[in-house]
């Protein structure tokens, strides 16, 4: 188990009770992941499944139902899930601690981990990629985003963040080798990189590097 899980499952529990936490909107570098697949399988008249893995507030289970996917949604934290289940009754939401998961082998077309991996220790997010390899279809996607090297806005000390709404969470901060490493099983990986500032706060910068790995 991670030594932090339970001081951060507290804060995430926590966090998804606060109405700012719950995002409206997709992140707009998943809307076009999202259609270049699309765009890749074409012809393709088969019903595709697609989990949102680490859904938080379900911005991106609405998202992959809009994109025609019978939509599955995980989180660790309960009051996630049942905001999911209220708001999104057509998702199949359900609560997930560490692998393995409740999923049969070779299950999902699609997994969504949109900023999930780097609140895991290096050991536990290689055995939860080893579980998305497991449930994905061959030629599957994996379509995620990490915290970067550089990322200031969780005010961290070492991998604790600090910041008020999430003190005391876990997080690590990726350099583009060690992403490049963890998914050094599947056979084609995209990379990307955003960075951008909060509003008022020109000093801080919200680092992350974004990904498509197909399997």
């Amino acid at each position: 188990m991670n030594p932090s899980e339970p001081s951060s499952r507290s804060a995430w529990n926590t966090h998804y009770t606060r109405n700012k936490s719950r995002l409206a909107y997709p992140d707009e570098n998943l809307v076009r992941i999202l259609s270049k697949i699309k765009a890749d399988s074409e012809g393709s008249s088969v019903p595709q499944k697609a989990l949102d893995f680490g859904a938080g507030s379900g911005r991106h289970s609405l998202l992959l139902n809009e994109f025609a996917y019978q939509v599955f949604a995980t989180d660790y934290t309960e009051n996630s899930v049942r905001t999911i289940s209220k708001d999104y009754p057509f998702v199949n939401a359900s609560v997930t601690g560490n692998p393995p998961f409740p999923f049969e082998n070779s299950f999902f077309d699609l997994i969504v981990s949109w900023g999930v991996l780097h609140y895991n220790t290096v050991e536990l997010a290689k055995q939860i990629l080893d579980e998305k390899k497991r449930i994905l279809k061959p030629g599957g996607y994996l379509a995620g985003s990490v915290r970067a090297v550089g990322d200031t806005h969780l005010q961290a000390k070492g991998t604790t963040i600090q910041t008020p709404d999430l003190k005391g969470a876990y997080s690590r901060f990726y350099t583009l080798e060690e992403l490049k490493q963890d998914l050094n099983g599947f056979s084609q990986v995209e990379f990307g990189y955003t960075e951008r500032t909060p509003l008022g706060k020109l000093e801080e910068r919200i680092c992350h590097w974004i990904f498509l790995a197909k399997l």
